[in-house]
């Protein structure tokens, strides 16, 4: 359920024209490198939450190839969407960096997936 709503945000964010009203803040450059990387961060974080939460027995090691799945599908998603942005011609448009940006933010919660998993075991250990 989380992937669901992360991904229906994201979509809306990036797709959208103009998803949020105009603000007078000054953002640093490249503020827009890092939005990317937090959105497929954040993908890669509900992905991997939601198939923790559905997991019958958590006493076993993070299964890697699914976690390599959901990073290759969160980085295609990424790729995904800049090639619909150049091709949907209002006002937005692909970008190389963009994708690199998104393609981090993917890699970022593969690592801290990985980390989270090993410390809930070591705490499950602990537990019994």
């Amino acid at each position: 359920m989380f992937s669901v709503v992360c991904i229906l945000a994201v979509l809306y964010l990036t797709l959208v024209p103009r998803p949020l009203p105009d603000m007078d803040i000054p953002l640093f450059p490249g503020a827009d490198k890092v939005v990317h990387a937090i959105m497929m961060m954040g993908i890669m974080l509900c992905l991997s939450f939601d198939y923790m939460r559905k997991k019958r027995n958590p006493q076993k090691k993070a299964p890697l190839v699914i976690l390599l799945l959901f990073l290759i599908a969160t980085i295609a998603f990424g790729g995904a969407i800049e090639l619909l942005q150049g091709l949907m011609a209002m006002g937005r448009g692909e970008d190389v960096y963009d994708f690199i940006a998104d393609a981090a933010g993917a890699i970022i919660g593969f690592i801290i997936t990985i980390v989270a998993w090993r410390r809930i075991l070591i705490w499950l250990q602990e537990c019994n």
